[in-house]
Protein backbone atom coordinates (compact mmCIF):
# COMPACT_ATOMS: atom_id res chain seq x y z
CA UNK A 1 0.00 0.00 0.00
CA UNK A 2 2.79 2.28 0.69
CA UNK A 3 3.77 1.21 -2.87
CA UNK A 4 0.43 1.90 -3.88
CA UNK A 5 1.18 5.43 -2.67
CA UNK A 6 3.79 6.60 -4.32
CA UNK A 7 2.44 5.19 -7.96
CA UNK A 8 -0.32 7.79 -7.03
CA UNK A 9 2.03 10.91 -6.82
CA UNK A 10 1.84 13.09 -9.34
CA UNK A 11 5.91 14.02 -8.67
CA UNK A 12 6.75 10.13 -9.07
CA UNK A 13 9.17 9.26 -11.91
CA UNK A 14 7.27 7.32 -14.51
CA UNK A 15 10.34 5.32 -14.92
CA UNK A 16 9.58 4.29 -11.07
CA UNK A 17 6.37 4.26 -11.56
CA UNK A 18 6.44 1.44 -14.49
CA UNK A 19 8.61 -0.56 -12.06
CA UNK A 20 6.03 0.15 -8.95
CA UNK A 21 2.98 -1.10 -11.50
CA UNK A 22 4.96 -3.77 -12.60
CA UNK A 23 5.60 -5.49 -9.37
CA UNK A 24 2.49 -4.89 -7.77
CA UNK A 25 0.54 -6.64 -11.24
CA UNK A 26 3.22 -9.81 -11.06
CA UNK A 27 1.86 -10.65 -7.42
CA UNK A 28 -1.34 -10.16 -8.56
CA UNK A 29 -1.31 -12.04 -11.09
CA UNK A 30 0.42 -15.11 -9.50
CA UNK A 31 -2.47 -14.89 -6.75
CA UNK A 32 -5.15 -15.27 -9.61
CA UNK A 33 -3.25 -18.09 -11.26
CA UNK A 34 -2.59 -20.18 -8.34
CA UNK A 35 -3.29 -18.94 -5.02
CA UNK A 36 -1.87 -21.49 -2.85
CA UNK A 37 1.51 -20.98 -4.57
CA UNK A 38 1.06 -17.19 -3.79
CA UNK A 39 2.95 -16.13 -0.92
CA UNK A 40 1.83 -13.37 1.62
CA UNK A 41 3.78 -10.78 -0.31
CA UNK A 42 1.70 -11.82 -3.48
CA UNK A 43 -1.66 -11.80 -1.62
CA UNK A 44 -0.71 -8.06 -0.24
CA UNK A 45 -0.24 -7.13 -3.83
CA UNK A 46 -3.37 -8.26 -5.16
CA UNK A 47 -5.37 -6.16 -2.34
CA UNK A 48 -2.97 -3.12 -3.86
CA UNK A 49 -4.13 -3.72 -7.56
CA UNK A 50 -7.54 -4.14 -6.01
CA UNK A 51 -6.94 -0.39 -4.48
CA UNK A 52 -5.96 0.67 -8.02
CA UNK A 53 -9.35 -0.43 -9.15
CA UNK A 54 -11.37 1.87 -6.96
CA UNK A 55 -9.64 5.36 -7.17
CA UNK A 56 -10.22 8.13 -8.61
CA UNK A 57 -6.64 9.97 -9.24
CA UNK A 58 -7.49 13.71 -8.80
CA UNK A 59 -4.40 15.65 -10.64
CA UNK A 60 -5.48 13.20 -13.41
CA UNK A 61 -9.09 14.34 -12.97
CA UNK A 62 -8.07 18.15 -13.18
CA UNK A 63 -5.86 17.51 -16.39
CA UNK A 64 -7.31 14.61 -18.21
CA UNK A 65 -6.76 14.78 -21.41
CA UNK A 66 -2.99 13.46 -21.05
CA UNK A 67 -4.12 10.50 -19.94
CA UNK A 68 -6.73 9.04 -22.02
CA UNK A 69 -4.16 6.95 -23.49
CA UNK A 70 -1.68 5.78 -19.94
CA UNK A 71 -0.89 2.76 -20.21
CA UNK A 72 -2.13 2.26 -16.40
CA UNK A 73 -6.07 1.50 -16.11
CA UNK A 74 -6.32 3.60 -13.06
CA UNK A 75 -5.15 6.81 -14.99
CA UNK A 76 -7.28 6.35 -18.22
CA UNK A 77 -10.12 5.75 -15.63
CA UNK A 78 -9.33 8.58 -13.86
CA UNK A 79 -8.95 10.64 -17.34
CA UNK A 80 -13.10 8.88 -17.68
CA UNK A 81 -13.83 10.21 -15.02
CA UNK A 82 -14.14 13.73 -16.53
CA UNK A 83 -16.84 13.13 -18.30
CA UNK A 84 -18.25 15.65 -20.99
CA UNK A 85 -15.05 18.18 -20.30
CA UNK A 86 -13.03 15.60 -22.14
CA UNK A 87 -13.03 16.02 -26.50
CA UNK A 88 -15.38 13.25 -27.94
CA UNK A 89 -12.69 11.98 -29.62
CA UNK A 90 -11.10 11.23 -26.22
CA UNK A 91 -14.63 10.29 -25.10
CA UNK A 92 -14.93 8.05 -28.05
CA UNK A 93 -11.48 6.01 -27.49
CA UNK A 94 -12.08 5.66 -23.67
CA UNK A 95 -15.68 3.84 -24.50
CA UNK A 96 -13.28 1.24 -26.56
CA UNK A 97 -10.84 0.56 -23.44
CA UNK A 98 -9.78 -2.59 -23.54
CA UNK A 99 -10.55 -2.63 -19.19
CA UNK A 100 -13.96 -2.64 -18.56
CA UNK A 101 -14.44 -0.21 -15.50
CA UNK A 102 -12.54 2.10 -17.50
CA UNK A 103 -16.14 1.61 -19.76
CA UNK A 104 -18.06 1.77 -17.42
CA UNK A 105 -16.68 4.90 -15.78
CA UNK A 106 -17.08 6.94 -18.80
CA UNK A 107 -20.60 5.52 -19.32
CA UNK A 108 -21.20 6.75 -15.94
CA UNK A 109 -19.50 10.16 -16.41
CA UNK A 110 -21.44 11.59 -19.77
CA UNK A 111 -24.23 13.16 -19.44
CA UNK A 112 -25.94 11.53 -22.39
CA UNK A 113 -25.56 8.02 -22.79
CA UNK A 114 -27.05 7.07 -26.47
CA UNK A 115 -28.95 3.73 -26.46
CA UNK A 116 -26.84 2.08 -28.96
CA UNK A 117 -23.48 2.60 -27.22
CA UNK A 118 -25.17 1.88 -24.42
CA UNK A 119 -25.82 -1.65 -25.33
CA UNK A 120 -22.47 -2.25 -27.06
CA UNK A 121 -21.33 -1.65 -23.50
CA UNK A 122 -23.23 -3.51 -21.48
CA UNK A 123 -22.82 -6.52 -24.03
CA UNK A 124 -18.77 -6.35 -23.36
CA UNK A 125 -18.88 -5.44 -19.57
CA UNK A 126 -17.19 -7.61 -17.67
CA UNK A 127 -19.17 -8.38 -14.24
CA UNK A 128 -17.14 -7.74 -11.18
CA UNK A 129 -19.40 -8.53 -7.31
CA UNK A 130 -16.86 -6.09 -6.15
CA UNK A 131 -17.75 -3.42 -8.09
CA UNK A 132 -21.46 -3.49 -8.76
CA UNK A 133 -23.52 -1.47 -11.50
CA UNK A 134 -22.99 -1.29 -15.16
CA UNK A 135 -22.81 0.93 -18.37
CA UNK A 136 -26.38 0.49 -18.85
CA UNK A 137 -27.20 2.40 -15.70
CA UNK A 138 -26.84 5.64 -17.29
CA UNK A 139 -28.85 4.63 -20.08
CA UNK A 140 -32.92 5.50 -21.20
CA UNK A 141 -33.37 2.65 -23.36
CA UNK A 142 -36.55 2.78 -25.76
CA UNK A 143 -39.89 0.70 -24.67
CA UNK A 144 -38.83 -1.48 -28.15
CA UNK A 145 -35.92 -2.24 -27.08
CA UNK A 146 -36.33 -3.17 -23.44
CA UNK A 147 -39.30 -5.28 -24.89
CA UNK A 148 -36.43 -7.38 -27.07
CA UNK A 149 -34.33 -7.42 -23.97
CA UNK A 150 -37.01 -9.87 -22.88
CA UNK A 151 -36.57 -12.01 -25.14
CA UNK A 152 -32.91 -12.08 -25.39
CA UNK A 153 -30.52 -15.24 -25.25
CA UNK A 154 -28.49 -13.32 -22.47
CA UNK A 155 -29.81 -13.59 -19.06
CA UNK A 156 -27.85 -10.36 -18.49
CA UNK A 157 -30.23 -8.24 -21.03
CA UNK A 158 -33.38 -10.09 -19.64
CA UNK A 159 -32.75 -8.94 -16.14
CA UNK A 160 -31.92 -5.01 -17.30
CA UNK A 161 -35.26 -5.15 -19.24
CA UNK A 162 -36.83 -5.50 -15.86
CA UNK A 163 -35.82 -2.26 -14.94
CA UNK A 164 -38.82 -0.71 -17.45
CA UNK A 165 -41.72 -0.04 -14.94
CA UNK A 166 -43.85 -0.38 -17.87
CA UNK A 167 -42.48 -3.64 -18.83
CA UNK A 168 -46.07 -5.62 -20.29
CA UNK A 169 -47.14 -7.91 -17.58
CA UNK A 170 -46.71 -10.96 -20.16
CA UNK A 171 -43.27 -10.35 -20.60
CA UNK A 172 -42.54 -9.99 -17.00
CA UNK A 173 -44.54 -13.59 -16.05
CA UNK A 174 -42.89 -14.87 -18.30
CA UNK A 175 -39.34 -13.39 -16.67
CA UNK A 176 -40.73 -14.51 -13.68
CA UNK A 177 -39.95 -17.95 -14.76
CA UNK A 178 -37.11 -17.73 -16.17
CA UNK A 179 -34.28 -20.24 -15.85
CA UNK A 180 -31.88 -18.09 -14.51
CA UNK A 181 -32.20 -16.91 -10.75
CA UNK A 182 -30.88 -13.16 -11.24
CA UNK A 183 -33.86 -12.79 -13.92
CA UNK A 184 -36.23 -13.81 -11.51
CA UNK A 185 -34.88 -11.88 -8.64
CA UNK A 186 -35.42 -8.76 -10.65
CA UNK A 187 -38.93 -9.81 -11.29
CA UNK A 188 -39.74 -10.86 -8.15
CA UNK A 189 -40.51 -6.91 -6.87
CA UNK A 190 -41.63 -5.92 -10.67
CA UNK A 191 -44.89 -3.25 -10.72
CA UNK A 192 -46.14 -5.44 -13.12
CA UNK A 193 -46.21 -9.30 -11.92
CA UNK A 194 -49.73 -10.50 -12.20
CA UNK A 195 -48.96 -12.86 -9.28
CA UNK A 196 -46.59 -10.93 -6.95
CA UNK A 197 -46.60 -14.39 -4.48
CA UNK A 198 -45.40 -15.92 -7.42
CA UNK A 199 -41.67 -16.28 -6.14
CA UNK A 200 -41.74 -16.74 -2.54
CA UNK A 201 -40.75 -20.29 -2.71
CA UNK A 202 -38.28 -19.67 -4.71
CA UNK A 203 -35.75 -22.30 -4.60
CA UNK A 204 -33.12 -18.92 -4.61
CA UNK A 205 -33.31 -17.54 -1.08
CA UNK A 206 -31.89 -14.17 -2.44
CA UNK A 207 -35.37 -14.33 -5.11
CA UNK A 208 -37.43 -15.38 -2.56
CA UNK A 209 -36.07 -12.10 -0.42
CA UNK A 210 -37.03 -10.08 -3.10
CA UNK A 211 -40.17 -11.22 -3.52
CA UNK A 212 -41.26 -10.83 0.43
CA UNK A 213 -40.05 -7.24 0.05
CA UNK A 214 -41.58 -6.25 -2.49
CA UNK A 215 -43.78 -3.28 -1.86
CA UNK A 216 -46.43 -4.68 -4.78
CA UNK A 217 -46.74 -7.76 -2.37
CA UNK A 218 -51.02 -8.20 -1.21
CA UNK A 219 -51.24 -7.72 2.65
CA UNK A 220 -52.69 -10.77 2.98
CA UNK A 221 -48.95 -12.72 1.65
CA UNK A 222 -47.21 -10.32 3.89
CA UNK A 223 -49.74 -11.38 7.37
CA UNK A 224 -48.90 -14.82 6.27
CA UNK A 225 -45.15 -14.74 5.99
CA UNK A 226 -45.29 -12.95 9.74
CA UNK A 227 -47.85 -15.64 11.02
CA UNK A 228 -45.27 -18.11 9.89
CA UNK A 229 -42.49 -16.35 11.43
CA UNK A 230 -44.66 -15.77 14.88
CA UNK A 231 -44.39 -12.11 14.40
Amino acid sequence: MVRVKVFLRKDTAESLREVIHAGLLAGSEKTKMDPFDADEEDVFCSIAMMELRIRIVVWVLEDPLPYVDSPYPAFRRSAAAAGDALPRTAIARLFEDPDSEVRKTMAAAVSVLDPDTAERLERAHEENRKWPGSPADNAVFPPETMRRFATDPDPRMRALALRDPELPAEFVERLARDDEARVRREAAAHPNLPAPSLLLGDTDLRTARAAAGSPHLPHEAMEAILAVAEL
